[in-house]
């Protein structure tokens, strides 16, 4: 089996393409072009390069969220046309439990976060392993609160993702040693965690189709918070408009 793994879940544009045996490409980039105009010919430039057709993939995997509303609406967007164009099977992933999963071996917890603005990270607290063991559900959360839950526990930490090099300082600041850290390439989201935990759903025959697949933006997006916050400026209650 063949998976193709997408994430677009940050400023990383990363694509893979997993078999259960080894990865066979995995290309990223991480640069100032949008999504929406490297996405699809990293794939193509990826595929051509490993020798196979769109048409010899036997599912897609994309990061589903949380992350950057763009990011991912332009990921699962580009999956479910995959999907739909070449009738493959499709899994949502967790862009938390997927950059999780890129440390196995971590003897701690490990505690992916992702700089949501507005004074709050994205983040989930998994027990490491090839399917990260998920201790606390995907969500924002204020930095604060997250480093005061994780200072009750006697267990090292390792923090990954792009929030990290906004908030090092402060986690240093509230957890001192207990906090652990990598070279932040390290810590990049990876198409080939998103992928390897794809072929695990497919494998459980949890495929969804491309009309299943949607983002998973765990909070309400800018335009959704005016619009709420117009209907209740009106004294009208959003969901009568629904």
């Amino acid at each position: 089996m063949r998976v193709l793994g997408i994430d677009t879940s940050t400023l990383v544009c990363s694509v893979a393409v997993v078999t259960p045996e080894k990865m066979l490409a995995e290309y990223t980039l991480q640069v100032k072009k949008t999504h929406s105009e490297r996405l699809l010919p990293l794939v193509d430039q990826m595929l051509s390069d490993i020798g196979i057709t769109p048409g010899q993939l036997n599912g897609v995997a994309v990061a589903a969220g949380p992350g950057s509303f763009t990011g991912l609406r332009i990921g699962v967007v580009t999956a479910r046309a995959l999907g739909q164009a070449l009738n493959l099977p499709l899994a949502g992933i967790s862009t938390l439990a997927a950059l999780a999963a890129q440390f196995p071996h971590f003897p701690g917890l490990i505690s992916p976060i992702l700089d949501a603005r507005r004074s709050q990270v994205y983040n989930a607290v998994f027990h490491p392993g090839e399917s990260p063991k998920r201790l606390r559900a995907d969500r924002a959360i204020p930095l604060e609160e997250l480093l005061r839950e994780l200072a009750v526990q006697d267990k090292l930490v390792l923090f990954v993702g792009d929030g990290v090099p906004v908030h090092k300082e402060a986690i240093v600041n509230e957890l001192g040693s207990q906090a652990c850290f990598l070279p932040f390439e390290s810590g990049l989201s990876r198409a080939s965690a998103v992928a390897r935990l794809g072929l695990d759903e497919f494998n459980a025959n949890v495929g969804l189709s491309y009309r299943e697949l949607l983002p998973q933006y765990i909070r309400s997006t800018e335009a959704e918070r005016k619009y709420q916050a117009r209907c209740r400026e009106g004294g009208v209650s959003a969901e009568h408009h629904n």
